[in-house]
């Protein structure tokens, strides 16, 4: 893992990084809250020896002072004081409880000993660490002193008497919750880094290529204002998403110059990574660049073709494969008429075996002789074989994949599914790609698209941008649909009269096999 890579996992997991330095902050908060507030108090000892007016023996007694108070360290800290110490003060504690609450260390090089005692009573502190001094110099007294001597060799004087402080030593917001915050952050970038390690998604185009073989032929980020629109293209033309969409009709074109794919499988790996929403799109700025289109609703389990564009869902593609309806029947138009729609239709007990039928390869052959573009919307490959069955027929397939959904095996077994029908996988569209990830990886485009709120149209973005069942430019009648290409007159366009509006998209087109 590089530093790119560090960073970016810290930019998709930022949020984990600030709710855990959130927790760690109120932990600690709430720790330093509820604990109980602890007061010190500090006596200083000094220890020496008999005196004398030889300076040789003073020094020799210096050095012994020195060696003893290391020793007296301990006696301080021991119980045997401390039993002392309940005595005189009536406390009720036991020795062992007060003997944990003291702390005695010498000062280096000198013959002082520093005493210190912490107690959740501030008068009480004091108390003990003053008792302490007294019964401690008593104690080294009967200690130090000669069997048949009436004087101690050592002397134990209190320097600096037992103090009172008023603020509490402990528990200390500001360090805590400091600590808190660092141990957080620390905590936080860990989970982070770990999160980012474990997280087998597809996020880059070399995940992309690894897995597939292929190139990613687009990219689509996402953007909050349009989150719940699949019409992107028709919402905002200028907005960086519509951009694109275009990026990936120009790229789709050059895919192969001298023969590129006309008849084109829209599907992907798993349900919810996008691909009626890629479909739909690209068949609009297909036909917003001139080409006439034909967007085919070939998910019979799971339409989303028809609800996307607001036409009606009833008769379609079901119903001219099982020879019930003609396709001019059927076929909705969109804008001004270069994009027609053929819908999903009921659902029939059978979808792949009537998406593999000769009813639908004649479908297919018809329209790629009257269309620049066919587009197909179908099911995600690896729930069903209804895609793998219309790529066989078609010149190739274009994978939806999901930013941060679509795991590594997931995408790796979909394009296997296709080598193994010799289908042709022409690319595959990362979608709904963070603008942070874009920002670090390199995403998307950055070219100023994104519309100004007055910002005005020109004539052929108008054009582009008309719902299904508007006049083409220069129609007086807002009823009525754009005149058929086979010529003859113009008739209202109800939302109930689906014949109406299959005559109005497109010239009649030939009966397909099969139809009564």
């Amino acid at each position: 893992m590089n530093l790119k890579d560090v960073l970016q996992a810290l930019r998709s997991g930022w949020w984990l990084v600030f709710a855990v330095v959130l927790v760690g902050t109120a932990t600690a908060g709430a720790l330093t809250l509820t604990a109980t507030p602890l007061y010190s108090s500090t006596t200083k000892l000094f220890v020496s020896t008999s005196s004398t007016p030889d300076s040789s023996a003073a020094y020799t007694g210096n050095l012994f002072s020195q060696q003893r108070v290391t020793s007296y360290a301990e006696l301080l800290s021991g119980v045997q004081l401390a039993a002392a110490v309940v005595e005189e003060l009536d406390l009720p504690l036991t020795p062992e409880e007060v003997a944990e609450k003291v702390t005695a260390s010498p000062v280096p090089d000198t013959v002082i000993l520093t005493v210190t005692v912490t107690d959740s009573s501030a008068p009480r502190a004091q108390d003990i660490a003053a008792s302490l001094g007294r019964q401690f110099a008593e104690q080294v007294t009967q200690l130090e002193t000669p069997a048949g001597a009436e004087k101690s060799t050592i002397k134990v004087t209190t320097v600096q008497p037992a103090d009172y402080r008023e603020a509490p030593v402990s528990p200390d917001l500001a360090r805590n919750l400091g600590l808190g915050i660092v141990l957080g952050l620390l905590m936080g970038i860990g989970l982070a880094l770990v999160r980012s390690r474990l997280d087998n998604t597809v996020k880059l185009p070399t995940d992309v290529i690894e897995l597939t073989g292929v190139g990613v032929i687009g990219t689509v980020l996402e953007d909050a204002r349009l989150a719940d629109e699949h019409m992107v293209t028709e919402l905002d033309q200028h907005s960086r998403v519509a951009e694109a969409y275009r990026a990936i009709r120009t790229n789709l074109q050059f895919l192969d110059v001298d023969n590129p794919p006309r008849v084109i499988v829209v599907s992907s790996s798993i349900p919810g990574e996008g691909k009626s929403t890629l479909a739909v799109n690209l068949a609009t700025v297909l036909a917003q660049s001139g080409s006439r289109v034909t967007l085919i609703e070939a998910d019979l389990r799971r339409p989303r073709v028809t609800k996307y564009m607001g036409l009606i869902s009833g008769a379609g593609l079901s119903n001219v494969l099982g020879g019930t309806a003609a396709l001019y029947e059927v076929t909705q138009p969109w804008g001004d008429g270069r994009l027609s729609v053929l819908g999903a239709g009921p659902m029939p007990p059978n979808p792949s075996e009537m998406l593999g039928s000769a009813n639908m390869r004649s479908l297919l052959e018809h329209l790629r002789q009257t269309n620049d573009f066919v587009l197909i919307d179908a099911p995600p490959l690896l729930p069903v074989t209804d895609a793998a069955v219309l790529t066989a027929q078609a010149d190739g397939c274009l994978l939806s994949v999901r930013y941060g959904k679509t795991r590594r095996e997931e995408l790796a077994e979909a394009a296997a599914t296709l080598g193994r029908i010799d289908g042709k996988l022409l690319g595959v569209v990362l979608n709904r790609v963070p603008q942070a990830a874009a920002a670090t990886r390199g995403y998307g485009y950055s070219y100023g698209y994104e519309a100004d709120a007055g910002r005005a149209t020109t004539a052929g973005a108008s054009s582009s941008r008309l719902r299904p069942g508007t006049p083409a430019p220069g129609s007086r009648d807002v009823g009525t649909v754009a005149r058929p290409a086979s010529g003859g007159e113009r008739r209202p366009a109800a939302n109930g009269d689906l014949a109406a509006r299959g005559r109005a998209a497109a010239a009649p087109l030939p009966p397909v096999p099969g139809r009564r």
